[in-house]
C-alpha cells in the first residue's frame, strides 16, 4: 500500500512540474526587460503610479489574459504551442496616459514569440527571440 501511495505522490509532481512548464496560468508583474542581444536589462521604475499585472489563464494550448498596464486597463488572447512557442492572437485596452514602460509592454506583447516558466518566474521572449520580459508570480 505504502508503494502505491509514493508512486501516486511522485507521478503527481511529474505532471504538476510539466504542467507548470507549458503553461502561463497565473498573475504575474512585468519587473525587467532584458535586452539579449545588447546584454542590457531596465527593472521597473520607481516613480510610475501602479505596476504592470497580468493574469493569464490557459488550458496549455489557448488562453486569455487581463489585467492593468501603468494607467490602463487591457485583455487578449494567446495561443501556446509546441517548443515554448506563444503567438498573441488579440491584445487591447486603452492607452490613455501610459508612460514609456506601459507602451514598451504592449509592444512586446504584440510581438511574443516564445516563453519559459518556472514556479515564480515567467519569461516572455519578443522582437524574434532578442528581447525578453521578466515576470514574477503575484
Amino acid at each position: 500500500m505504502n508503494k502505491v501511495v509514493i508512486v501516486f505522490f511522485v507521478m503527481t509532481s511529474i505532471i504538476c512540474d510539466k504542467y507548470n512548464g507549458t503553461t502561463l496560468t497565473g498573475n504575474w508583474k512585468l519587473i525587467r526587460y532584458h535586452s539579449l542581444t545588447m546584454g542590457t536589462q531596465e527593472s521597473e521604475p520607481s516613480n510610475i503610479p501602479r505596476s504592470i499585472v497580468i493574469e493569464f489563464l490557459d488550458d496549455g494550448h489557448t488562453g486569455k489574459m487581463k489585467g492593468h498596464t501603468v494607467t490602463n486597463t487591457v485583455e487578449g488572447e494567446y495561443e501556446l504551442s509546441e517548443g515554448n512557442k506563444m503567438k498573441t492572437l488579440s491584445f487591447g485596452g486603452t492607452k490613455i496616459g501610459e508612460p514609456i514602460w506601459g507602451h514598451r509592454f504592449w509592444n512586446a506583447i504584440y510581438s511574443a514569440t516564445s516563453y519559459e516558466r518556472n514556479t515564480n518566474k515567467l519569461f516572455i521572449f519578443f522582437n524574434g527571440g532578442g528581447e525578453k520580459m521578466e515576470f514574477k508570480k503575484q
